[in-house]
């Protein structure tokens, strides 16, 4: 038995090396199972007991053959677009467990399993990370505690807004989005936890940006190829709404509306903006830069008009920050603008132009896309449930419905005003604060180690993304999608834990060389500390 044990151990110690010296091949290795899994889990048709063997063999096996528990977390960071298939319980499939939730929770009973066993893991920290935000985030759980207690007491039979389904299950939703807010949590504190180096950071981060390229990739593709309603679409079809055939082929590796796919590639794609200059060898730069004019002709192509502004305001606040960073998005807009103008005429039949004019005249026609009657909608039930709201993801079945055209209404198309309709405005107003805590933790990193080679490149993607994305929650209630919450948390780690290493003195001094002999040259005065 000793000897079993001594030789998986020395497997062990061997694998741990050899993860130092050859992770490009463990990432190509990673790059691929996301491929295959997207092939098996969203185009093979599996029935759902066997998504659920699948994702959680899946989890098991990149932990255990990879060994090193952080390379897990790659895998899934990877997989965070592939989170469609699952199983669901209750009237119409209410009550949903997708793949990722399960991939989540294997992973963390093997981190414990192994912190248990493995003293030297546990010497590496502590089981779970402090961070700055725990207060916020325990008040900010307690209170969507209550308003789901309360809301699944209250919606036995609750005001039946007109056109949702009649044998859909209010109570099993709000249990859903419940139950969503929770691994929400778990996910971000796993992210805080392993990432302890700045090269975790680092590597995390930029699987992370390459899974927002592999979405635009296949999202485009699936655009451009199978959709043969955008493609022939008439001027009369985009100016009656239609727009080319918005919503259809959108379903964007299971991201659903063009709008949440925007806001993936809102939080991944700033990221690998600004990290291709720092590939070294032209070709894989070159490489890079092409993927990243996929990337936005991808986010150009969902039509999705608060994607355009939020991106637009993020990318224009950095760069009158900062002048070198000025420099690249000037040069990258007006080759944008150049491909992007080819790729209208070819795609839609009209110049860029003309589309973006023709997507944002239909705000008139469409009263803002009836935002403001939404918005009024919302804020009538915050008035009328105060404290606690109608219960997480409860919205449809409370909300007039005497100005809409377009039946069910999921959301408020607000992540703040669907907050206090949904959760009451004392978790409203803690999430905004928790928000507002976040977002101030970006601007500092981008102040502290924006010139830092090597890691600057995270501060500035981390900060246009975190900016672009709080613009568009003001336009679009980003967690109606789950998916995309995990890809928000994931983003939100990331700059946690910027922060912590810069105040833990982690990060490379930004006046010393690096491990290249390079110095790094002075910020903006805006950026100085």
């Amino acid at each position: 038995m000793n000897g079993i044990a001594q030789t998986l151990y020395d497997l062990y110690e061997k694998a741990e090396d050899r993860l130092g010296k050859l992770w490009p091949l463990w990432a190509l290795a990673i790059f691929f199972y996301a491929g295959s899994s997207w092939v098996l889990l969203t185009r093979v048709r599996l029935p759902s007991p066997m998504h659920l063997l699948v994702y959680t063999m899946a989890a098991a096996i990149i932990t255990l053959t990879v060994v090193k528990i952080e390379w897990a977390m790659l895998g899934l960071a990877a997989m965070i677009a592939f989170t469609r298939p699952g199983v669901s319980f209750g009237a119409l499939n209410t009550f949903h467990v997708s793949g990722f939730n399960f991939a989540v929770l294997a992973v963390w009973i093997v981190y414990l399993l192994r912190y248990t066993i493995d003293l030297e893991m546990a010497a590496k920290g502590p089981l779970v990370r402090r961070t700055p935000l725990d207060l916020n985030i325990g008040l900010f759980l307690l209170f969507v505690t209550i308003s789901t207690l309360i809301g699944v007491n209250t919606n036995v039979n609750p005001f039946r807004a007109g056109d949702v389904p009649v044998d859909a299950d209010p109570q099993m939703r709000v249990l859903l989005y419940y139950k969503e807010q929770l691994l929400y949590f778990a996910w971000f504190y796993f992210v805080v936890t392993l990432l302890r180096t700045a090269t975790d950071l680092r590597r995390f981060a930029l699987v992370f940006a390459a899974s927002g390229l592999l979405v635009a990739g296949v999202g485009i593709y699936s655009r451009f190829s199978g959709t043969v309603e955008a493609v022939v679409a008439t001027e009369e079809q985009w100016e009656a709404g239609v727009v080319g055939g918005r919503t259809a082929g959108a379903g964007f590796l299971g991201l659903g509306h063009p709008n949440f796919f925007g806001a993936f590639l809102l939080m991944s794609m700033p990221i690998w903006f600004f990290s291709v200059d720092h590939l070294k060898g032209f070709v894989r730069r070159l490489g890079a830069n092409m993927a990243v004019l996929i990337g936005f002709l991808g986010l150009l192509f969902t039509y999705s008009r608060s994607s355009w502004i939020s991106t637009l305001t993020g990318f224009t606040i950095l760069g009158m920050a900062d002048r070198r960073a000025l420099l690249r998005i000037v040069f990258f807009s007006a080759l944008f603008l150049v491909v992007a103008q080819g790729m209208s005429l070819m795609y839609a039949g009209m110049s860029l132009g003309e589309m973006i004019s023709i997507r944002f005249e239909q705000l008139n026609r469409s009263g803002f896309s009836e935002r403001p009657e939404i918005f009024k909608s919302a804020m009538g039930l915050i008035k009328r449930y105060p404290l606690t709201g109608v219960g997480p993801g409860a919205f449809p079945w409370h909300a007039d419905t005497s100005w809409r055209s377009h039946g069910f209404l999921a959301q408020a198309h607000n992540v703040f005003l669907t907050f206090g309709a949904e959760m009451g405005l004392p978790a409203m107003l803690i999430w905004i604060v928790l928000a507002l805590r976040i977002f101030a933790m970006s601007v500092s990193n981008l102040r502290a180690v924006s010139r830092v080679p090597g890691y600057g490149f995270l501060a500035q993607g981390m900060f246009v993304a975190m900016l672009a994305i709080s613009a568009q929650m003001f336009f679009v209630h980003i967690f109606n999608d789950r998916n995309v919450g995990y890809a928000y948390y994931a983003l939100v780690a990331m700059v946690v834990v910027m922060n912590r290493l810069i105040k833990e003195g982690k990060l490379p001094p930004s006046k010393e060389p690096d491990e290249y002999g390079r110095v790094p040259v002075p910020s903006a005065v805006w950026l100085e500390s």
